[in-house]
């Protein structure tokens, strides 16, 4: 394991800590914190098991890539990258987009006036990065329990500090059921979240997962 990276960051106001290190051959990873008032503003971590393929591993080209990666998150800070980085922004972009119509049907479902959409998992999301993600919904009506055929389903990631991706769409079968896998990107700054959403005439439901690194 190489001796790590500790540097502080005045920008603005506020005070970054920047830390890198080495995780070890064991798990070979670089992980950067960064820090703020004592808490963790975001991470990054980036896998350098393609360098134990030229044994004996070379010491000086984990110590490159740990002084580039460094190098990178200061430079992003002093960029302005974490300028504003208010806790629900995630929030904000997997949900401020929601068409009135679609508020008011859930608002009516709540208060059980009226049969809408509902998404069932069939098994629970579990994203992680660089993995497989599946995705097995079934979409049906909040009262009657009847599936809804041909609703349209779109799967996003959505990030603290990156537009929205689109990963997988299609529509519900007959039986209301939908099924896709997705190959996720590796780790990432930022906060992280798949979105499955279902649309149809009879309204709109999403559920979203956390995305968390293996």
């Amino acid at each position: 394991m190489i001796t790590g990276y500790n540097t502080d960051v005045r920008h603005g106001n506020r005070i970054f800590h920047v830390q890198t290190e080495d995780k070890g051959v064991a798990n070979p990873r670089i992980e950067t914190l960064i820090y703020v008032g004592g808490e963790i503003l975001d991470s990054y971590r980036a896998s350098y098991e393609d360098l134990l393929a030229a044994a004996p591993l070379a010491e000086s080209a984990v110590q490159g890539r740990m002084d580039e990666q460094h190098r990178a998150i200061i430079r992003d800070i002093k960029n302005g990258k974490y300028d504003l980085t208010p806790p629900d922004l995630m929030e904000q972009q997997a949900f401020n987009d929601r068409p009135l119509d679609q508020a008011i049907l859930e608002f009516l479902q709540q208060e059980g006036d009226v049969d809408t959409l509902e998404l069932v998992l069939d098994q629970p999301l579990k994203p992680a990065f660089g993995g497989l993600f599946r995705v097995q919904v079934r979409a049906r009506l909040c009262q009657s329990q009847n599936p809804v055929p041909g609703a349209e389903v779109t799967v996003k990631l959505v990030s603290s500090l990156k537009k929205a991706t689109g990963l997988l769409s299609g529509r519900t079968g007959a039986d209301g059921q939908f099924y896709g896998e997705v190959q996720l990107p590796p780790s990432q700054p930022g906060q992280c979240a798949v979105v499955v959403s279902c649309a149809s005439d009879h309204g709109f439901d999403e559920m979203k997962a956390v995305v968390v690194a293996v």
